[in-house]
C-alpha cells in the first residue's frame, strides 16, 4: 500500500483540504482510543505502521510493539526541541512527549483489555472522551515532569 492509498483509506479522499479536515474530524468521532490514532496524521501513521509497528511486531507481542511504536513517535517529536537545547545549553531536557505517548499507549492497551469503546456512544459525545483522555494524560505527564524537577 502506498502513502497515497493509505491516506485515502484513512481519510476517504486524496484532496488536501479534505484530508486536513478529515484528519482533525475523524479521530475525534472514532469509536476507541486506538482508532483515534489510526486517523490522526495519516502520513505519520503510515510511516509508523509500515516502518515501525509491523517490523517490531515480528519480534514482539502486540502490546509491546504498540508501546515501542508510541515511544519511537514520541522521541521523534521530542528530538525537535531536545537536540537544539542540548547543543545550545548542554542541558538534558525531560522527554515530555515521549513520556506522554508512553502513557497514551498504556491507556490504549488498558481500554482494549477492559473492552472499553464508544461504539454505542452518540458521535456528538465522542470528542469529549477523546479530548478528556488527551488532556488527562497530558496533565499526568506534566505532573511527572514537575515531580522529577
Amino acid at each position: 500500500m502506498t502513502l497515497e492509498e493509505y491516506t485515502q483509506y484513512r481519510t476517504g479522499t486524496t484532496k488536501v483540504p479534505l484530508i486536513i479536515r478529515n484528519m482533525f474530524f475523524k479521530p475525534f468521532v472514532s469509536s476507541s482510543f486506538r482508532d483515534f490514532w489510526k486517523y490522526w496524521n495519516p502520513s505519520w501513521g503510515y510511516f509508523l505502521l509500515f516502518y515501525c509497528y509491523k517490523p517490531i511486531r515480528t519480534f514482539f507481542p502486540h502490546w509491546a510493539s504498540l508501546i515501542i511504536t508510541f515511544l519511537i513517535s514520541g522521541l521523534f517529536h521530542d528530538i525537535i526541541h531536545i537536540i537544539p537545547r542540548l547543543m545550545k545549553k548542554g542541558e538534558l531536557v525531560f522527554p515530555f512527549i515521549t513520556v506522554w505517548f508512553l502513557i497514551i499507549s498504556i491507556g490504549i492497551l488498558l481500554t482494549e483489555y477492559l473492552q472499553i469503546d464508544f461504539k454505542k456512544t452518540n458521535v456528538m459525545f465522542r470528542p469529549i472522551f477523546h479530548l478528556g483522555y488527551l488532556v488527562g494524560t497530558f496533565i499526568l505527564t506534566r505532573y511527572i515532569d514537575l515531580s522529577l524537577g
